[in-house]
């Protein structure tokens, strides 16, 4: 155990479902080795079940409705004000992170913010003369910043996959008890930089169908929701969870599932916070950008090496070509084999 002088922070952790989960392996390591320290998280009631497995955390949920608008901020802000917090740990480098910080530096508390890395990612994806390095993975400078901030830790073990075979019970209804090996799919995304093209993830759907016991699909919006329907509605052992279940269910599913097929997003950090190992597909993003998952396997990342890529930091910028070639090259049959060696 390591001794303190701090007894309460803040930790802002805002931002997207991915960004959340991972910044959820930084705050297992800090209540490892700081278990006496008071924690409150500030962040979006959505996201709470990605601190399941972090023990003694208290919350304030940004989104709740006595906190939005100038009004609630002001709330917010008085609220923070009574925890008699010592020092805030800024993971988002948001417009509400800075204001909280700016409003408590005059007050002498300590805060540290997390290092965005823009120009970096820029360098990554700009057209010519692309500087290719790994940028720190979101785990490790959310680490750096409670290191700022006086509290010193290295990084957990990655969640242990243990293949357990307990559903819960909204997923037993959808897909009955668990026998053979389950694969995940989660094939979409909302940016097509991002998205494996609808043919080809059909066809690596009917290779899995083939193969194992059961395929589960994932997805969000209405079209992955529509393509998963369709799969399931054209083999038997595919179910679609798409829309079905909450997100602590769909964490609960991932974890017993002996592997999983992931485009970059939600999925494959969600995966490696529950510790599956996850075979995850590359086009316009990089692993340089965000890591393959914290704890995942490099081995088990299947990318092109083009000269354009990457070029978009979350897969919105357009193809400069309009063909999307880095997805689109990545053949089923290839996924697959791949699938064979990590679910054995």
């Amino acid at each position: 155990m390591v001794q303190t002088a701090l007894r309460h922070i803040l930790v802002v952790r805002l931002g997207t479902l991915a960004d959340v989960a991972m910044s959820v392996h930084a705050l297992r390591g800090l209540v490892r080795d700081f278990p006496e320290l008071q924690i409150t998280v500030l962040t979006k009631s959505d996201f709470k079940p990605l601190f399941r497995e972090v023990q003694g955390l208290e919350f304030l949920f940004a989104d709740e409705a006595k906190y939005l608008g100038a009004i609630g901020r002001l709330r917010l802000w008085w609220q923070v004000q009574k925890l008699h917090i010592d020092a805030i740990a800024d993971l988002t480098a948001s417009s509400l992170s800075r204001i909280l910080c700016f409003s408590f530096t005059p007050w002498r508390r300590r805060v540290a913010r997390i290092e965005n890395q823009r120009l970096e990612g820029k360098a990554l994806t700009r057209k010519y003369r692309k500087v290719m390095v790994q940028l720190s993975p979101l785990a490790s400078r959310s680490r750096e910043v409670f290191g700022k901030l006086g509290l010193p830790f290295c990084m957990p073990a990655p969640v242990r996959h243990t293949r357990s075979a307990q559903l819960p019970a909204a997923v037993e209804i959808l897909s009955g008890e668990k026998s053979g090996v389950w694969v995940g799919v989660a094939p979409l995304s909302e940016h097509h930089g991002t998205c494996y093209p609808i043919a080809q993830a059909a066809e690596l759907v009917g290779l899995l169908a083939g193969r194992y016991e059961r395929v589960l699909l994932f997805g969000e919006g209405k079209y992955q929701r529509q393509f998963c329907e369709g799969m399931q509605s054209l083999h038997a052992n595919v179910v679609s969870v798409a829309g079905r279940v909450s997100l602590s269910e769909q964490m609960d599913v991932l974890a017993v599932l002996d592997a999983v097929v992931s485009v970059d997003g939600d999925f494959l950090r969600l995966a490696s916070l529950v510790g599956t190992p996850v075979v995850s597909l590359w086009g316009a993003t990089h692993p340089f950008l965000s890591s393959s998952g914290y704890g995942q396997d490099p081995r088990n990342t299947i990318q092109r090496d083009l000269p354009c890529r990457p070029c978009s930091t979350s897969g919105r910028r357009r193809c400069l070509f309009g063909n999307y070639e880095c997805m689109r090259s990545i053949t089923p049959m290839e996924v697959f084999r791949r699938v064979k060696v990590v679910a054995k």
